[in-house]
């Protein structure tokens, strides 16, 4: 190969690198890559390139396309993407290959030298995707001066990439005017080098506008209704169960406004901006609803909680449902009551209260921007608050459970990790039993769950052992930490150390406590949805969203919550007997944050919902959902051919296998059906078997074969097909000997016209033309 084209093939790799890294480096640009998109456009492009950009002297075309048709079926695989992403890693794949060769295979360039010509438009790719990173460049005023500068390179290198990238399609389409060319050069690099001094010095340095965040003003705001207001119009918020811990704060911050077109995937903005951004709006009777997505029980001794695998909810978040679940399992544990949790949510995931008994299948919603998804679940969920089941009489664990539950209840720690943990809950119980009654004076929560006695006999020692561990925090101090480690090390740091940590820290040291203490006990991580986390800014953004969405009309205002990438939460589930698997805030007696290290002292970011499209009284026409139906019959569709077509030669196969007579037509049929999956001639009805054979040995000679051995066989198997259809015979075994000759034509058909190769291997298996002799 010459040095010339893999110097042009490695700087077209390198320009296209450079577009999307881009991506990555932007602090405006809030698009971050999945395993996904990381496989498609880092993995899939380059190395469906690089196939195409093998020398044909060293692996022919067709098998280069077969090896990529293979290793896009792989990377989707590997990659779990469902019918509609795998359809656009073959597009994405396909192109890169098909441009490649278009403009690197010589052999092709040659042969085809009008379609080769339609690589000329891969530099308007990439120029595009320069300029869709300019729309979506996002962020608040600091971020959009710090940006300034490389949003402006953006636009300069778009230019200077598809300048480049011409040039490289030019040298590929005429290397051999390569040499005569440079006046022609002279002119374009002047041009590109006036457009580029045009960019930097002419344009303002602010030509690209960046989506700003704007404060919702209170006039743009609907009045509170529904909850018990207090002056301020704000719904005062009760002393019901502990969530998590609010600071001096009471939740200051302002409500601000995203366009929906600017929205940021995922549901959350940047680190360190200080803002938390809507996730969800939970509708629900009862508060606060602790939403899983992920249920940690395996307890590593270095790693600590890791995720459950036989644990079946794990599966449920992300299953695809196509009818309602159901949970066929009795519910036998004690304070449940059936509830139903309404979610319109910004992410495809579920979230499932514990314990989910119907989930409905996920329903995607255009008409509110991007709370696209809605997700509706009932579950079996604990009534009230778990601590107060203190006042119960408990039991201890009878053999089933033990054996059901044994593991949740191990710990594996190394001697000394086990040594220090036992001394802290050795030390943490002795402690609540001395200060008992004065912690419970002390405080007021306290006061109320202990003063609520169901039975005075007794009190459910496993329900007081998590009330001593949760006491035991109390002079630990909450902060968000972006650092979500949840190893042994980490614990230990945060209980013999920094006495400082979030959700993830205390969640998963009250689960390893609890496991040391005897309970059988997991972590859950998912959103908390809660009446406590709800600032004046919340409530605001919520009644904004529901003046605007219809859906969320039809639930009180005072069932709605909002949910933000802030109350992203872990918690810990513990088995209680007769009660089963409930939550408990790890958090709810640490220390609150002060100041902006309060979460609730943050500005609230909701979307800016298109009026137009929102309020709009005619529906769109479901482009997308007609789309993705026709896409469904259309693989089904392929799928009953392929079964028909399978299905009708194996009956024909069993039918030759019988001889006579039904046997020689079932032979007959299949011999065609076979031919025409090689891309032989239809037969059509009206010819008879020697008629055919003459339009069969006119399609060999137009592709320069011998037609003569086909003829002398075909002439041989039309004849004994003849005689056996149309003659009587009176001897059994001459019918049979004649059926033996036949089946030798026919093997000796299929040897002489089958075509050779892999690929023609290939075509024969998914060729559907068989279905014309049906």
């Amino acid at each position: 190969m010459k040095k010339s084209l893999i110097v042009l093939f490695s700087l077209r790799l390198f320009l296209y690198f450079s577009v999307i890294i881009l991506i990555l480096i932007h602090p405006g640009i809030a698009v971050s890559f999945d395993s996904v998109g990381i496989i498609q456009w880092f993995l899939v492009v380059p190395l469906m390139a690089g196939i195409a950009f093998i020398p044909n002297d060293v692996f022919k075309l067709h098998y280069r396309r077969i090896a990529a048709i293979a290793l896009l079926f792989i990377a989707s695989i590997i990659s779990g993407v469902t019918t509609l992403g795998m359809l656009q890693f073959f597009a994405v794949g396909l192109v890169s290959f098909t441009l490649t060769c278009m403009l690197f295979d010589q052999s092709i360039m040659r042969s085809h030298t009008r379609w080769s010509k339609i690589a000329a438009i891969e530099p308007f790719f990439l120029a595009y995707i320069c300029l869709r990173l300019l729309s979506l460049s996002r962020s608040n005023e600091d971020i959009a001066g710090q940006s300034e500068m490389l949003t402006q390179f953006i636009l300069i290198w778009t230019a200077a990439v598809f300048l480049l990238h011409s040039v490289i399609v030019y040298l590929c389409l005429y290397p051999e005017g390569c040499r005569k060319i440079w006046k022609e050069a002279a002119v374009f690099f002047s041009s590109a080098f006036a457009i580029l001094i045009v960019l930097l010095f002419v344009l303002p340095p602010d030509f690209v506008r960046n989506a700003v965040i704007e404060n919702l003003a209170p006039e743009r705001i609907p009045k509170m209704i529904s909850r018990e207001n207090n002056d301020n119009g704000i719904p005062e918020r009760g002393d019901g169960r502990r969530t998590l811990p609010n600071g001096e704060g009471g939740g200051r911050g302002e409500l601000r406004g995203l366009s929906e077109y600017d929205w940021p995937g995922m549901g959350g903005g940047r680190s360190g901006e200080r803002r938390q951004y809507m996730v969800m709006i939970v509708a629900s009777e009862t508060e606060p609803v602790y939403m899983a997505d992920a249920f940690r029980g395996s307890l590593d001794p270095v790693q600590g909680f890791m995720l459950s695998r036989d644990e079946p909810l794990n599966d449920l978040v992300n299953q695809r449902f196509f009818v309602t679940w159901k949970d066929s399992a009795q519910e036998t544990d004690r304070g449940r009551r059936r509830q139903a949790v309404f979610a319109l949510s910004t992410l495809q995931q579920k979230h499932l209260p514990y314990r989910p008994v119907a989930i409905d299948p996920v329903i995607l919603n255009e008409n509110s921007g991007p709370l696209r998804y809605i997700h509706q679940v009932e579950s079996n969920m604990h009534s009230g608050d778990p601590l107060e089941l203190v006042n119960t009489s408990s039991r201890r664990f009878n053999d089933k459970e033990i054996l059901a539950l044994s593991h949740y209840m191990e710990a594996p720690l190394s001697d000394n990790d086990k040594k220090k943990f036992e001394e802290y809950l050795n030390n943490a119980l002795n402690d609540w039993l001395i200060n008992k009654n004065s912690i419970i004076q002390n405080d007021r929560y306290l006061t109320g769950i202990f003063s609520n006695r169901q039975n005075q006999s007794g009190t459910n020692q496993y329900i007081e052992t998590i009330i001593a561990l949760l006491v035991s925090f109390s002079m630990y101090q909450y902060d968000i930490n972006p650092d979500d480690d949840h190893s042994i090390d980490a614990l230990k740091n945060f209980l013999f150390n920094s006495n400082t940590g979030d959700c993830v820290e205390f969640s998963n040291t009250l689960a390893l406590l609890g496991r040391l203490a005897g309970i059988p006990s997991r972590v859950v991580t998912g959103y908390l949805a809660a009446e406590g986390l709800q600032t004046p800014a919340h409530l605001r953004g919520l009644k904004t969203l529901q003046s605007q969405i219809p859906v969320l009309q039809d639930f009180p205002f005072d069932h709605l919550f909002m949910v933000t990438n802030i109350h992203r939460h872990s918690w810990t589930q513990f088995f209680i007997p007769n009660y089963g698997w409930l939550d408990f805030e790890s958090t709810s007696f640490s220390l609150p944050p002060t100041g902006m290290g309060d979460f609730n002292n943050w500005d609230v970011v909701i979307p800016i919902l298109d009026k137009d499209r929102t309020l709009s009284q005619f529906k769109k026409f479901p482009w997308q959902a007609v789309g993705r139906t026709s896409l469904a019959v259309l693989i089904l569709a392929v799928i009953c051919a392929y079964i028909l077509l399978y299905g009708r030669m194996l009956i024909l196969y069993m039918g030759s296998k019988k001889g006579g007579k039904s046997g020689t037509r079932s032979l007959y049929l299949l011999l065609l059906a076979r031919l025409a999956a090689d891309g032989r001639p239809i037969k059509p009805a009206s010819k008879t078997a020697h008629e055919y054979r003459e339009l069969f040995a006119e399609d060999l000679t137009r592709k320069h074969k011998d037609p003569e051995e086909f003829n002398n066989n075909f002439i041989k198997f039309a004849d004994i097909y003849s005689e056996i259809r149309w003659k009587e015979f009176s001897d059994q075994s001459e019918l049979d000997n004649r059926f033996e000759m036949l089946k030798a034509e026919y093997r000796n058909i299929l040897k002489t016209t089958k075509k050779k190769g892999l690929h023609h291997s290939f075509k024969r298996i998914i060729n559907l033309r068989g279905l014309a002799y049906l």
